[in-house]
């Protein structure tokens, strides 16, 4: 037991033991009560301080106060859980350093410990008023030693004309983060409605009146639409509005056909020769051909197909890719080869 906890063990000994020869039973009780703060709510809520305070100069110092002022004030410096599913949304999200220092905030950590403090006082102060002590003072957690010991000073205000009233900034963390690439993930139903005015999938991509979706998938667009699908989350970041909170797939969808035209049918047509699409092609199989040998080396291509984000990207390449066309190297057949190798 604490130096503290002893004197104030036998000081409310003292006061409890005069109150009990006016009223026993309810001398016991207070005694209880008394008991059950020194030795449970008393140590308990210090620590859960020291926690806090530990937690928000981690953050402070790990990234920027401001920073750590939003993430207090969202509950996540509470204890190892918070801060750890504070760690995990960071991974899929990026801090919005530029919002968060034009921003204005109405209170910080030692407004928040103070207000806390005073609930805590409120709520514990007719325990010690019923057995003769008007103030908790020392006796309780907060103190102005638990505070933050830095002092920091609030950035200038700008001068408002008179009757203005101050508008000050959001304190909730998700207002300052910014979904990374690829962490977004796009509504599988909005993208199929949109996906449907791309690439010949209007007959591909069918809904009921229920708004159900169906698929039939002819020759290679089960590839392709995958392949679309992949390029259109890749991108999807690109196209958020924070505003919003949500980013335009319709803008998403029609960035990621152009480039997996560009990444895929634009490249062929320049690396191979006489690149010609074939009139009657059946399921399945290539719907171009072309002749002679590759005008890249084997190597260049590989290193092409490894660009590729995914694996739906790679095998609609190779499946896409025109018949007729050999290897520089072996004489394979180039589709054959890329057929064989994205598997």
């Amino acid at each position: 037991m604490s130096i503290f906890r002893g004197i104030a063990t036998g000081f409310l000994g003292a006061a409890i033991e005069d109150k009990a020869a006016k009223d026993k039973t309810k001398a016991e009780v207070l005694k209880g009560a008394a008991q059950n703060y020194l030795t449970n709510i008393y140590p308990e809520t210090v620590e859960a301080e020291k926690t806090r305070k530990s937690n928000f100069k981690i953050l402070s110092s790990t990234y920027t106060p401001e920073f750590a002022n939003v993430a207090d004030s969202s509950g996540f410096t509470v204890d190892k859980a918070s801060m750890d599913r504070l760690e995990t949304l960071l991974k899929t999200n990026k801090i919005d350093k530029k919002k968060l220092e034009s921003a204005t905030f109405d209170t910080d950590y030692n407004k928040r410990y103070e207000t806390r403090g005073k609930t805590f006082n409120e709520k514990y102060a007719p325990i010690f008023n019923q057995i003769g002590i008007k103030e908790i003072g020392g006796m309780g957690p907060y103190t102005v030693k638990s505070q933050l010991e830095e002092t920091t000073v609030p950035p200038e205000q700008p001068e408002m004309e008179t009757g203005e009233t101050q508008q000050f900034s959001s304190t909730k963390l998700s207002d300052y983060l910014i979904p990374k690439p690829g962490a977004l993930q796009m509504p599988e139903t909005e993208f199929n409605r949109v996906a449907q005015s791309f690439r010949g999938f209007q007959n591909a991509i069918k809904f009921d009146p229920q708004g159900r979706v169906s698929f039939t998938f002819k020759g290679t667009q089960e590839t392709e639409y995958n392949a679309l699908r992949a390029v259109a989350n890749q991108v999807l970041p690109n196209f958020y509005n924070e505003d919003q909170k949500k980013a335009n797939v319709g803008m998403a969808v029609e960035e990621a056909s152009k480039i997996l035209t560009a990444q895929t049918g634009n490249h062929h047509r320049d690396i191979v020769e006489n690149y010609t699409k074939l009139t009657a092609v059946q399921p399945g199989k290539a719907t171009h051909s072309g002749t002679g040998t590759l005008k890249i080396s084997e190597d260049d291509l590989l290193i092409h197909l490894s660009k590729l984000g995914t694996k739906s990207e790679q095998r609609y390449y190779a499946l896409s890719f025109p018949t007729g066309v050999k290897l520089p190297s072996t004489g394979e057949d180039v589709r054959d080869y890329l057929l064989r190798i994205t598997r």
